[in-house]
Order: C-alpha cells, then sequence, then structure tokens
C-alpha cells in the first residue's frame, strides 16, 4: 500500500518558494499568470460575440460550431471542466430542441419560463 505523503513544513515551503522566484528571474520558468478577472472577461466576451452575430448571423454561427468543435468531440482522452461547460451547452441545446418540439406537438407557441426551468434548465444545470 502506498505510503502517505508528509506535509511540506514552513522552512521547505519558504525554500521551494525562494527557489521558484530564483528560476523565473532566470527566464528558466515562467512568472505565474495574474488571476483572471471572470466577470470582465464574460462581459467583454459578451459584447465581442453580439458584434459579431449581429454583424452576420450566419457566420457567428458557423464560427460557434467551429469552437464547439475545436474544444470538445466524440473521442475525448481528458474531458476538463471547461469541456464539461461547453458539453452542458450541447445539451442544453438538445433538451431545449426536445422542448420545444413537445410543445409543437402539444399545439402550443407559447410557454412560461418556469416550466422551460424547470423541465430543461435545472436538470442540465444539476448534471
Amino acid at each position: 500500500m502506498a505510503e502517505k505523503k508528509k506535509r511540506l513544513t514552513q522552512r521547505q515551503k519558504a525554500e521551494r518558494a525562494a527557489i521558484k522566484k530564483k528560476l523565473q528571474g532566470e527566464g528558466l520558468i515562467p512568472p505565474d499568470k495574474p488571476r483572471l478577472n471572470r466577470k470582465k472577461f464574460a462581459r467583454e466576451t459578451w459584447a465581442e460575440w453580439r458584434a459579431l452575430y449581429e454583424g452576420d448571423p450566419i457566420r457567428g454561427e458557423v464560427m460557434l460550431i467551429h469552437a464547439v468543435g475545436a474544444m470538445v468531440g466524440p473521442e475525448m482522452r481528458e474531458v476538463t471542466p471547461e469541456d464539461v461547460g461547453v458539453l452542458k451547452l450541447l445539451k442544453l441545446a438538445v433538451e431545449t430542441d426536445r422542448f420545444l418540439k413537445k410543445l409543437e406537438s402539444e399545439g402550443r407557441k407559447e410557454y412560461k419560463l418556469g416550466e422551460y426551468f424547470s423541465e430543461v434548465y435545472d436538470p442540465v444545470k444539476k448534471l
């Protein structure tokens, strides 16, 4: 049975941090990446997407299909949390299609937002 690894002491952590800083200073390892401001990234990306889509909707849809295809596919070796997000988006699209076809078969064109959330959005989000 594998032995449990011991935690590093404060001295060991400090030594590793100093070595890392030295190596970064010498350019042997890359500097730390700044944290992503997610809200700012979301706002900027949404604005860029809207500009693309409103400028040429068909091209926007084709580019979206290319982007999804670049991230996920049928034979994935590893599935990252980002990939799961893209796959949930695809699942949401499929379930929305099923929901709208069900409404159409019932002869309905309108639905309540709560109905959509309980039948489509919530089940996909909980996956």
